[in-house]
């Protein structure tokens, strides 16, 4: 893998082997000819990272589009922010505040704003009312679904120029087509989180059993596909599959 500065630089696990056929890496190759990756975000060391996974272990694909453009924030898991120490702390991260209600809503069965949330949610991020909510840290919650609970947190574009939202995401296509489609193949049970019209348009041509199609956590209005006020709220339908909270 020298010849890819993206793969040469993580520990891929071995059931990607056949994924990584000399076709797959020679389009990497061309990707990494085609941009400036001293001027994109994830670093190299972080774009790729998936790849350590054991696909064998992967109970649920959640997709995303494109890494946050803002420099030092993508972390090469999709939706996770970089140093955001605790849910007290200033962020802009829309998509990130309505993850956290959804899973509120999933664990409580009640919809709050963020605010209310933040104001029931103590330093160690547990309520202090009647509600005995407990959950990680966003610096360690996305780390845990990752390691702990083999959630593969993806995106359909792997970089993007620094400041510069989508500025990638056609080079990208390619191997993301050809990506998706081995993962819904090799493991045909996964369950996918497809969020917003770009991750439907994505799989559209791809044979995937389990998925729960929902609008994109960035904008949450009553409707009937609404992530967190619409019919199928994703973290519930799956917590007996998985720890949302880490708690």
């Amino acid at each position: 893998m020298s010849h890819s500065c993206f793969l040469s630089q993580i520990s891929i696990h071995e059931s990607w082997n056949p994924f990584l056929s000399d076709e797959i890496i020679s389009l990497i190759s061309d990707i990494e000819k085609s941009i400036d990756i001293e001027k994109s975000t994830p670093t190299s060391n972080l774009t790729l990272r998936f790849l350590e996974m054991d696909i064998t272990q992967i109970p649920v694909v959640i997709l995303g589009q494109d890494p946050y453009p803002q420099e030092g924030v993508a972390t090469g898991r999709a939706f996770e922010v970089n140093g955001l120490n605790s849910w007290h702390d200033k962020f802009r991260n829309v998509s990130l505040k309505n993850i956290l209600r959804c899973i509120y809503k999933a664990e409580t069965n009640k919809e709050l704003k963020y605010s209310e949330i933040m104001g029931r949610l103590n330093e160690g991020d547990r309520l202090e009312m009647d509600e005995d909510f407990k959950i990680l840290p966003p610096n360690q919650l996305f780390r845990y679904w990752s390691e702990h609970e083999n959630v593969l947190l993806l995106n359909t574009a792997f970089t993007c120029e620094i400041g510069k939202p989508n500025s990638h995401s056609k080079l990208w296509a390619p191997f993301t087509q050809k990506l998706l489609k081995y993962i819904a193949t090799a493991k045909p049970e996964i369950t996918w989180f497809l969020w917003g019209n770009n991750a439907h348009q994505v799989v559209k041509d791809i044979s995937i059993s389990n998925k729960i199609e929902t609008t994109h956590p960035m904008i949450c209005y009553p409707r009937e596909n609404d992530i967190l006020y619409g019919q199928i709220n994703p973290f519930e339908k799956t917590c007996k599959l998985i720890n949302w909270t880490g708690k």
